[in-house]
């Protein structure tokens, strides 16, 4: 738990340190370019700041998070193009980045790349809505167009992969339990993912969120009150969205 706690407060505090810098460097080329000064366009347009928010996201997630490595890539081909035109067409983005999310769900509906875990479920909902009870440890579901609703029941609860795009999803872990610090790991984009935790379950939310936030919903929650061992940790990032966290549903 200590060990957790002290790596989330070092990547917090290198992630704020190096968003403090990019926003100092940006004012600061901005100054100048206002004060006369020839400053190229592309040096604080709209793909340095897409860059700078996947680099923030990355070291905030110890580089492991695929959206920043997205964003970053997403600003580079835009640059590229605007130093040599049609090296790339930017056309091609956006399928390539739907079929990237289709291959991904593929491969996890597979169970390739998976990490062995006792009990794993996988869910992908395109354009549809599920419900159901589950009693798994841990699992991912990729909601795309549509709305997922799970209540998990598991007494030993060791966290998900949720993704929301265009989509909704309701998790219900009022009845289950945790042994040890939880992870679910959320991409939202467009969408909204909803939490139910029992009172005593304490929030650390290390998401990283544009147009978009993280909204505790639960009455006042004291320290005193939380267990230590019950800790959900929320990562991943949120774009365009919401995640709402209840006591009940």
């Amino acid at each position: 738990m200590e060990k957790i706690n002290t790596d989330y407060r070092r990547r917090e505090q290198n992630s704020k340190i190096l968003a403090g810098i990019l926003f100092i460097s940006f004012g600061t080329v901005f100054l100048l370019d206002v004060t006369g000064m020839n400053i190229p366009n592309w040096i604080y347009s709209w793909k340095m700041i897409l860059i700078a928010i996947g680099l923030v996201s990355l070291v905030k997630h110890n580089f492991q998070k695929l959206s920043g490595y997205v964003m970053v890539g997403i600003g580079l081909v835009f640059l590229i193009n605007d130093f040599k035109p049609h090296t790339i067409d930017s056309k091609l983005i956006l399928p390539v980045v739907v079929i990237a999310i289709g291959a991904t769900i593929l491969w996890k509906a597979l169970g390739f790349g998976k990490k062995n875990q006792k009990k794993n479920e996988f869910e992908s909902v395109l354009f549809d809505s599920s419900k159901e009870e589950a009693s798994a440890d841990y699992f991912e579901t990729s909601t795309i167009f549509g709305g997922t609703e799970k209540t998990i029941v598991s007494k030993n609860f060791r966290g998900a992969k949720i993704s929301s795009i265009f989509g909704g999803t309701e998790l219900n872990l009022i009845n289950a339990d945790l042994q040890q610090p939880a992870t679910i790991d959320t991409t939202t984009i467009f969408g909204g993912l909803t939490i139910a935790v029992p009172a005593d379950w304490r929030i650390q939310s290390e998401l990283t969120t544009i147009f978009g936030g993280v909204e505790e919903k639960r009455p006042m929650v004291n320290a005193s009150d939380t267990d230590d061992q019950k800790v959900l940790i929320l990562t991943g990032n949120c774009f365009f969205g919401g995640v709402e966290i209840h006591s009940y549903l």
